[in-house]
């Protein structure tokens, strides 16, 4: 079995980087509109699609919840993101974020070795609390779903990765959240998210 680049497992870990310097109120108009063309009319995985911002990356396109952005300056750690978006009005020292990493061509190409997969390149990374989910689909395709807890810089943080392959392309997608947000309001603004998915044409 092909074992994931260990950039996939490492940009987990670099997703949670203490973001409490970026401050607020300026987004990256090449990465964000503004707009609400990503939402989906039906709502996938029983949840209402995100209206916030839509966020275009290549080859899909998301809502992030509302108040989201897209930093203003460059966040060390994230130059191998496609997309990366961040709750810069986040007071607590962290600010809750979805970074997307894409793998193209995809490494595993099928469900379950890229789940085993996930959970030994976050364990090996150092997370802890690595647990399998229940997939969820976006825009079409079943994602794997993995939580973990991660430790960086003195800082613990909380993540959901998913990872649905369209089209031959692994698309991990990352959500780090403080670690006093409940499980059930990190399912729902993944769920949220992930209904406002479109793969792009």
């Amino acid at each position: 079995m092909r074992s994931l680049p260990r950039h996939a497992a490492t940009l987990t870990l670099l997703a949670g980087l203490v973001l409490a310097g970026c401050g607020g109120g300026d987004s990256d108009d090449s990465s964000g509109d503004g707009g609400k063309d990503a939402a989906s009319a039906a709502p996938a995985n029983g949840a209402e699609p995100a209206d916030g911002d839509t966020i275009k990356g290549k080859g899909y396109a998301f809502n992030a919840p509302q108040g989201w952005e897209v930093p203003k300056q460059e966040i060390p750690g994230t130059e191998q993101t496609d997309t990366f978006v961040a709750d810069l009005t986040d007071a607590d020292g962290f600010a809750d974020n979805i970074n997307v990493i894409r793998l193209d061509p995809a490494p595993i190409k099928d469900l379950d070795p890229l789940e085993t997969a996930l959970i030994k390149e976050l364990e090996g990374a150092g997370a802890k609390d690595v647990t399998a989910g229940d997939r969820l689909d976006v825009d079409g395709d079943p994602a794997v779903h993995i939580s973990s807890k991660l430790t960086q810089q003195g800082a613990s943080y909380l993540t959901e990765q998913y990872n649905p392959i369209h089209d031959g392309v692994s698309y991990v997608v990352t959500f780090s959240f403080s670690t006093d947000v409940s499980q059930s309001d990190r399912d729902e603004t993944a769920a949220s998210v992930l209904a406002s998915w479109k793969w792009a044409a």
